[in-house]
């Protein structure tokens, strides 16, 4: 079965984003992704519709330091908290996923999201950079991402982020782009 979803993920690889490593076997997240969506690890993995959103929340409280804005959101990631990840985001966010769609606003972000969640995946996130102009913020990094396939296998993979957050005041810094589509090198 893996090999099958294998050649499945790599039927579009301009679309996934295929590097070198992926190239050799990996599984990347878009495609993984692709492939929750269309029902192929659903069966194998026990999920269903409901099981998607049935994430909690632990943690929403403001992030008003941009240097932190990063740890809050691994620990909300890492922990499935999909309320607390997505309260980090403005209600008019942008959102680019790895695999390059766009997305406008936080039920469309927390959807795109929820698909991910659900797979209980482990990010960490590395080569912080932030510049900040005023209220305006952006911010790039680099991120390691473990996923586990249907079989058991841990699926590692790389990338990076650009974002652009704002200063909400009370409400903390919120990002207004998040572009996990690119890498700022």
């Amino acid at each position: 079965m893996l090999n099958a979803i294998k050649d499945r993920v790599h039927e579009r690889p301009s679309e996934v984003g295929e590097t070198p490593a992926t190239a050799a076997g990996g599984l990347t997240r878009a495609g993984f992704l692709r492939l929750l969506g269309t029902g192929l690890f659903a069966g194998g993995a026990g999920l269903s519709a409901t099981g998607l959103f049935a994430q909690t929340s632990s943690d929403t409280a403001p992030v008003t330091d941009i240097d932190k804005v990063y740890d809050a959101w691994q620990d909300r990631f890492n922990a499935g908290d999909l309320d607390g990840l997505i309260a980090l985001y403005a209600e008019d966010v942008t959102y680019i996923n790895p695999d390059g769609a766009e997305w406008i606003g936080k039920a469309a972000t927390k959807a795109d999201y929820a698909e991910l969640l659900a797979l209980k995946p482990r990010i960490e996130i590395g080569d912080r950079i932030h510049v900040v102009h005023q209220d305006i913020g952006l911010s790039t990094n680099h991120w390691t991402l473990e996923l586990t396939d249907p079989e058991g296998k841990v699926q590692t993979l790389t990338g990076g982020g650009i974002e652009v957050l704002r200063d909400f005041g009370d409400a903390g810094w919120q990002f207004i782009i998040d572009d996990a589509s690119r890498s700022a090198s």
